[in-house]
């Protein structure tokens, strides 16, 4: 499970004295036991916690850093900004492997095909399908301007 790399990470980042390391890898597990304890859940975390709940958390952790450098950026902050930035791709680490903007595109066009996707109506099922299949492995922003453009030029 995910939470059992996490924990090993950290006493690995403890042992290499990685102080940045080992800040965001506390965050995070600080995080997942926030999120068990909304659960009501009060048993070893391991036990209860998916792995898509801890990929959920991550990918909020990794937007608001995201979020937080730009407006470090926009004040003139670029030390700060790239300390988020830094924090975002230790982060990353732990998501599953992205599908490339090529492999997305072949997959939303058998998606396409599968259903006789026609007009932008259609939109919500092909974006259902994806969520479905692809959970966690694409960007849905960039899937929903894709397949807005693909049904725009069929439609």
């Amino acid at each position: 499970m995910l939470i059992e790399k996490i924990k090993k990470d950290l006493v690995n980042f403890i042992k290499s004295s990685d102080t940045l390391k080992v800040s965001i890898t506390r965050l995070l597990l600080a995080a997942v036991k926030d999120k068990e304890i909304s659960l009501r859940k009060n048993q070893d975390p391991s036990d209860f916690i998916s792995d898509e709940v801890i990929t959920d958390i991550i990918k909020k952790m990794i937007k608001q850093r995201k979020i937080t450098s730009k407006t470090y950026f926009d004040a003139g902050r670029n030390d700060l900004g790239d300390r988020e930035l830094l924090e975002a791709k230790l982060l990353s680490v732990y998501l599953p492997k992205q599908l490339l903007v090529e492999e997305l595109s072949i997959i939303i066009d058998k998606i396409i095909l599968e259903i006789k996707a026609s007009t932008l109506r259609d939109m919500s099922k092909i974006m259902k399908l994806l969520k479905d299949r692809y959970s966690g492995k694409c960007d849905f922003q960039l899937a929903s301007s894709l397949v807005k453009k693909k049904l725009s030029n069929t439609g």
